[in-house]
């Protein structure tokens, strides 16, 4: 080690909590914040009180002291003797700036130190790397660190390796709180487009990866239908992180700014309709990331009448029609059906109860094997109608509120889809005229006691006519007769599905 002392973070602890320091240190690297630990900075044969009093007392500019149950219990440590040296420069510091941290790796006190002047050690901001908060407060804590050292350090590596290192779900939270951190400021945005496509290049991994649907689905019919919901459920559990930054992106973001969300989008859907070889039931699983991506950004958008936003991602982004050889709105290229389509709906309905009671999915199964149980009208609408709940706690907390308003974007989703038929049709009269009914999912049932959320756009557009939402927003090209002729249609079906008896 060069005789020259290099500003760092100085990290002092008991080596029970070696682990924990790893970590920390990990992220610490990734954010090119040097720091400074015993066990790499001393060399052999170094006087190691006096590197330890200068690293203190003429290199550190944070100082962070670790406290677990270990460091607790010793009533003799090298720890305390750092503890010391840094209580003593603290005193020579002017009041009010941050420069010695507390760090605790468990739910125990901070001691009850003297800092002088009637301040304790533990009357100090602390930050806890613990719990379901870990992660969390690993990236506050750095954050920190880096304002401190007084250099804008590359953040989007901060982020980076934090949600790399955080939990399953851990990873939800983080994404979105960091989403709402980054969103607001332009001199973030580099920073959330990298930790945005980080995550889309996760599930991208996972969509792309043959081993995941080649080969035969081994064990009984029920074995295998269970096979085929688990898969569906870590399809979910993958793009859930995702999701949750897309709701924030979508409610507060500008169609500018939306572009790692729309790509993300779009990349899903095209690895969807990608020909591929294999199980074409876990094949078409893979519908599952782009399809819970554009019902999370159009009930977010939605319900904050956010309508150039929705128009930016999931109108105008586009991917190659296998059958017509030519790019197609992602909303025509998929829908909440397309990964069920090859198979039984006993798979839906199994997955559906399963994530409606919070019973294991075999069980769940033999409620309509063997309990002979009636099935859901609209299993898929009602799973995801349930897995997206938590998503939307902060933006819709009210369960009713909830409820209304996305079975109105499944709405505007279907208006939306039979507005790229018509077009379609009118470009090109002899071509693939189907119209995609697949967006019509719990309104459908429940237009008898909860309204029609189709009459009610149609409703909306008949009395705002050319300064209705939609339409200002960019939607049905903000051409009147467009949206007119997509309502029309919408309504006509959808009337048409509702009025079929459910049982």
């Amino acid at each position: 080690m060069s005789d020259e002392v290099v500003k760092h973070v100085f990290i002092s602890y008991v080596h029970e909590d070696s682990g924990q320091v790893d970590g920390l240190c990990a992220v610490l690297k990734a954010a090119q914040i040097p720091y400074w630990r015993d066990r790499q900075d001393l060399g052999p044969g170094d006087a190691w009180r006096a590197k330890i009093r200068t690293a203190i007392r003429d290199g550190s500019l944070v100082f962070l002291a670790c406290f677990s149950e270990n460091s607790r219990a010793k009533d003799k440590s090298f720890m305390n003797e750092e503890l010391a040296l840094a209580v003593e420069e603290l005193r020579l510091r002017p009041p009010g700036r941050v420069w010695l941290i507390p760090v605790r790796f468990d739910a125990g006190n901070v001691p009850e130190w003297d800092l002088g002047a009637g301040r304790a050690l533990s009357d100090l901001n602390y930050s806890d790397l613990f719990g379901e908060e870990h992660t969390a407060n690993l990236v506050r804590l750095v954050t920190t660190i880096g304002r401190l050292l007084g250099e804008r350090r590359p953040d989007p590596a901060t982020a980076l390796a934090a949600v790399e290192q955080s939990k399953a779900a851990d990873r939800v939270d983080l994404l979105k709180r960091l989403t709402k951190e980054m969103l607001p400021e332009p001199s973030r945005r580099i920073e959330l487009d990298d930790l945005v496509s980080q995550e889309v290049q996760r599930v991208l991994a996972v969509l792309k990866d043959q081993n995941r649907v080649t080969g035969p689905l081994i064990g009984t019919n029920e074995e295998q239908i269970v096979r085929i919901a688990e898969e569906a459920q870590d399809l979910w559990a993958l793009s859930e992180p995702l999701c949750a930054s897309l709701q924030v992106a979508s409610r507060w973001g500008t169609p500018e700014s939306l572009t790692p969300w729309t790509n993300g989008i779009r990349s899903f859907v095209a690895a969807a309709v990608r020909p591929e070889s294999g199980n074409s039931a876990l094949i078409g699983l893979r519908h599952i990331p782009g399809m819970v991506g554009i019902m999370t950004a159009a009930l977010a958008c939605t319900s904050s009448s956010n309508w150039a936003n929705l128009k930016s991602l999931v109108v105008d982004p586009s991917v190659r029609d296998r059958y017509e050889h030519k790019p197609a709105p992602v909303i025509d290229m998929t829908d909440p059906y397309q990964p069920f389509t090859t198979t039984t709906d006993l798979i839906a309905n199994a997955l559906a109860r399963a994530t409606l009671t919070g019973r294991d999915l075999g069980d769940s199964l033999k409620d309509f094997t063997e309990r002979n149980n009636g099935r859901y009208h609209t299993p898929i609408a009602e799973w995801l109608h349930h897995i997206l709940r938590p998503v939307f706690s902060d933006q819709l907390p009210d369960d009713d509120t909830y409820s209304t308003e996305f079975d109105r974007a499944e709405a505007v989703l279907g208006a939306l889809a039979q507005d790229v038929t018509n077009v379609r049709a009118a470009a090109n009269p002899e071509g693939r005229s189907w119209s995609r009914t697949h967006w019509y999912g719990r309104p459908a049932w429940r237009s008898g006691s909860h309204g029609n959320p189709g009459a009610d756009l149609m409703h909306e557009f008949e009395t705002q006519g050319a300064q209705w939402g939609p339409l200002k927003g960019g939607l049905f090209g903000g051409n009147e007769d467009r949206a007119r002729a997509a309502l029309e249609a919408y309504l006509t079906s959808f009337n048409k599905i509702a009025g079929r008896p459910f049982f």
